[in-house]
């Protein structure tokens, strides 16, 4: 079966081990209370910043910003990306199936909790729901796309 949008199978391990060191830092780092003093913080263009909370928008700016937080948003969602997307050891109709019904529940289920996020939490924390949004449907295809891969081998593995 011919499958041109997968990544090759030599990136999974190294995107992997880069997906988890990198969602777990950028886990501690949402939960710091003074991530704004580390010392990434650098001159950066912004097509939309702001001075302020409540500030006027400001277009086509040149402003300081720390930046580890962007830097580990982009190496969780390219490294999450190639790591769930990247072939098989042995790619065939199978795992493309287990590959389709993985990212159709890992749809379903994003939207669902999206929903109840939606109906039950107001303001502020919104904003939080709203960045593990970015995630969410990414990591829950990864765990069911590796579980039912589980289950597929060691079926496979009791039929022999």
């Amino acid at each position: 079966m011919k499958t041109n949008y997968l990544f090759p199978h030599r990136l999974k391990w190294i995107s992997g081990i880069l997906f988890i060191i990198s969602f777990f830092a950028l886990i501690a780092y949402s939960s710091m209370r003074n991530a704004e003093d580390l010392p990434l913080n650098v001159w950066v263009f912004a097509i939309i910043g702001d001075n302020g909370f409540f500030g006027p928008a400001d277009y086509f700016i040149i402003t300081r910003n720390p930046i580890l937080d962007e830097l580990l948003v982009l190496l969780v969602i390219v490294s999450g990306i190639i790591f769930a997307f990247s072939k098989e050891r042995h790619e065939d109709e199978m795992v493309a199936s287990i590959r389709l019904h993985s990212l159709a529940w890992a749809t379903i289920a994003n939207y669902g909790i999206l929903l109840f996020c939606y109906l039950f939490i107001y303001g502020f924390p919104f904003l939080n729901v709203l960045m593990g949004a970015m995630f969410s449907q990414l990591v829950i295809f990864i765990i069911l796309f590796r579980y039912k891969m589980y289950q597929f081998n060691n079926s496979r593995q009791d039929e022999e």
